[in-house]
């Protein structure tokens, strides 16, 4: 006393044959999509590329601005340490403010140098950083434009 599935006694009713406007339509769609998960992942795969140039020039430049600070700071270390010295071998107060005069007017001029250079290095830090992100940028729009004009 088993019935069988309404959808079971359809299928016998159904054409045994699919019309060939169906089959190569759905044999486009496949191929569209194919295609266009073709060109997404390619995309993907060169903003991975893009952005591992990207983290690799970040890396260097802020090493170089790691190893810039470091030196500064040895520089300015060794600087007041010799003020130190100085100060410490003077004899009067007058020959003491015409020291701490000329450190002050030398520490300046140094800071100035150094906060420059400082600024040099992560400006290109942050030139080098965005480079391959706009070239992927420019990259990626011009392929979807190319894709969705075709």
């Amino acid at each position: 006393m088993s019935k069988k599935p309404k959808s079971v006694e359809n299928a016998a009713e159904m054409p045994a044959e699919v019309p060939a406007e169906v089959t190569e339509f759905a044999q486009k769609s496949v191929d569209q999509a194919q295609a266009a998960f073709d060109k997404v992942s390619d995309l993907a795969h060169s903003n991975v590329q893009y952005l591992d140039a990207a983290a690799g020039a970040f890396k260097a430049r802020a090493a170089d601005i790691q190893l810039k600070a470091m030196e500064i700071a040895q520089i300015n270390m060794n600087s007041a340490l010799t003020f130190v010295r100085k100060a410490f071998a003077v004899k009067d107060p007058t020959e003491f403010v015409a020291l701490n005069q000329e450190f002050a007017r030398d520490q300046f001029a140094t800071f100035s140098r150094q906060a420059s250079e400082l600024s040099e290095l992560s400006v290109l830090l942050a030139q080098e950083t965005v480079k391959p992100v706009q070239q992927s940028m420019l990259k990626s729009f011009g392929d979807l434009g190319k894709a969705g004009a075709a």
